[in-house]
This record gives structure tokens, C-alpha cells and sequence, in this order.
């Protein structure tokens, strides 16, 4: 009898590990938490999603983004109020938090941590991100009441995700001085290359989706220089990389010396165990020297 017991007893806590296992690996749906009304708003119509087939019928403009990076869906909808502008709330499901951090950086100007991991509010709108989701809110034009609105449907979306996403390891390797932090764009996908300053139209530096980049500004009293890192998975990528890189963008350019180009400013690139690292436009060269020092150290860590 005791041994049975034992044994209905070890099967139970089985049970309940798998149970508990099972509900620790489902997350909670966050377009499931929203209200149906919200300070007078309510739903105008049924919500829509949307995948790769048609996000192009959604939004034209900004379609390239989302795929270049990978979402799954996208959940719609639209509240509605009387002699008010509509709120529009937009969930992209991202295929991981990486994804979501990266469309953020290409939507964000001012960095601000009142909603998600970082968020950005801004005359009617209120953008963030969290976990594997980008979420947007809108209301045109922005009134005191739709202002009010909208920071409660962030509010319920942040709340509803209730686990927080990693940051790229590649974000690590960027030097922390004189960072302007707004300003940090990751790509996978090399149209978002010219982020911050013309590079070129081809992929010039081999980017696919195993290679990880950045583009940052950085900024001293009146020095500026925009800084680029990519992360390959091996050297020898790193290495046909910058090969790929010096043969096709300027004739005058050669690896690890900085250089004054026609328009006056700085440029230096060079390949570092599996990363190019690089400075376009800087105002002088010493500048642009102490970020790629500072930036090899962290490398070489």
C-alpha cells in the first residue's frame, strides 16, 4: 500500500512539473489584454491582422522593414470616439526580441524607458518595444484626452508581456563614451546600411542573417563621427567581407589607415577577428582614432 501510495504521489509531482513547464513556455497573447473600451474609445470595427502576403496592404511605406527583420503577424485595431481623432494600436509579432529591438532603432528619435524595454512618446504617437514585440500607438491629431488614451493602452500591452527580451550581443561592443544612444540602428539586412550616412546601394559588406551590424553616432563638443561594427560568424567571413568592401566602394581607401576623403572628413576601416569595424565621417582624425582603439579593446577582450 505504502508503495503505491509513493508511486501515485511521484506521479502527481511529475504531473504537476510538466504542467507548470508547459505553462512557463506559453506566453500570454498581449492583444488578448486589451480593453474593449478605454476613456470613451471603443472598438470601431473587427481587428485585422495581417503576415507576409499582405503587411504591403497595411502599410506600403514601411512594409520593407518589418520583413527585412521577420515578423510573424501583425494584430489591428482601431478605437473610435465621438468628436475624437481614432487610436490605432499595431502589435508586430517579431520572430525574436532581436527583431523587435531592431525596428525600433530604425523608428526611434528620442529614447525614453517609460513603456517595454525602451519606448519613445512623442506628439500622438507612443512606440516601444518588449520581449519579440514592436508596438505602435497613434492618435492624429493628439488632444488631452487621446493623450491620456493612449499612454493606458501602452500601459495594458507592456503589463500583458510579462517577460523581457535580449539585446544582440553585439551591442556590447559598442564604446560607451561619447555614444549618442537614440542613435544605435542594428540590421541584419543591408538596406538599412545608409541608416546614418550614404555607404552604398549593393551589399558591399556581405550582410545576411548570420551577420550582426551597427551604426551609431558619436559626439564631442564639435566632434562627430558615425561609427559601424558588423559581427560575422567567423573570420575568414569578416576577412572576404572587407576584401568585398575596399574593392567596390572608394579607390583611394586602404585598410587600417585613416584617411581625409575629398569632402574634407575622416574614414578608417579595418577587419578585427570576426568583426569589421569602421568610422565614416569624422570631423577630424584623432577622433576617429579613439573610438576604433577604445572599440578594439572591447573586441579584444
Amino acid at each position: 500500500m505504502k508503495a503505491l501510495t509513493y508511486l501515485y504521489t511521484t506521479i502527481l509531482i511529475s504531473l504537476l512539473f510538466i504542467v507548470v513547464n508547459i505553462s512557463a513556455q506559453i506566453k500570454p497573447d498581449p492583444s488578448k489584454n486589451l480593453p474593449d473600451n478605454i476613456n470613451g474609445w471603443s472598438i470601431n470595427e473587427a481587428d485585422r491582422h495581417f503576415d507576409n502576403e499582405t503587411l504591403y496592404d497595411y502599410i506600403d511605406g514601411s512594409a520593407e522593414m518589418f520583413l527585412s527583420f521577420g515578423f510573424s503577424k501583425v494584430f489591428n485595431r482601431i478605437y473610435s470616439r465621438a468628436n475624437q481623432p481614432d487610436i490605432i494600436v499595431d502589435i508586430f509579432y517579431m520572430n525574436s526580441s532581436y527583431d523587435a529591438f531592431g525596428v525600433f532603432t530604425h523608428s526611434v528619435g528620442k529614447l525614453e524607458h517609460e513603456f517595454g524595454q525602451q519606448s519613445q512618446k512623442t506628439d500622438g504617437a507612443i512606440i516601444f518595444w518588449k520581449s519579440n514585440y514592436y508596438v505602435s500607438i497613434l492618435c492624429h491629431p493628439e488632444t488631452p484626452e487621446s493623450k491620456e488614451a493612449i499612454s493606458k493602452l501602452a500601459g495594458a500591452v507592456d503589463k500583458s508581456i510579462n517577460e523581457a527580451g535580449h539585446l544582440p550581443e553585439i551591442i556590447k561592443y559598442l564604446p560607451k563614451e561619447n555614444l549618442v544612444e537614440e542613435s544605435v540602428r542594428y540590421f541584419r539586412h543591408y538596406n538599412w546600411q545608409n541608416s546614418h550616412t550614404f555607404i552604398s546601394n549593393d551589399n558591399i559588406f556581405n550582410i545576411d542573417q548570420n551577420t550582426h551590424g551597427i551604426l551609431a553616432r558619436y559626439k564631442e563638443k564639435n566632434e562627430n563621427a558615425i561609427f559601424l561594427i558588423i559581427m560575422y560568424p567567423n573570420n575568414i567571413l569578416a576577412e572576404s567581407a572587407l576584401k568585398n568592401f575596399t574593392d567596390n566602394y572608394k579607390p583611394e581607401i586602404i585598410p587600417e589607415q585613416t584617411i581625409k576623403l575629398k569632402n574634407g572628413l575622416w574614414f578608417r576601416i579595418q577587419n578585427k577577428n570576426n568583426f569589421i569595424v569602421g568610422i565614416f565621417d569624422s570631423s577630424s582624425k584623432e577622433f576617429a582614432d579613439n573610438i576604433l582603439y577604445r572599440a578594439e579593446s572591447i573586441i579584444n577582450k
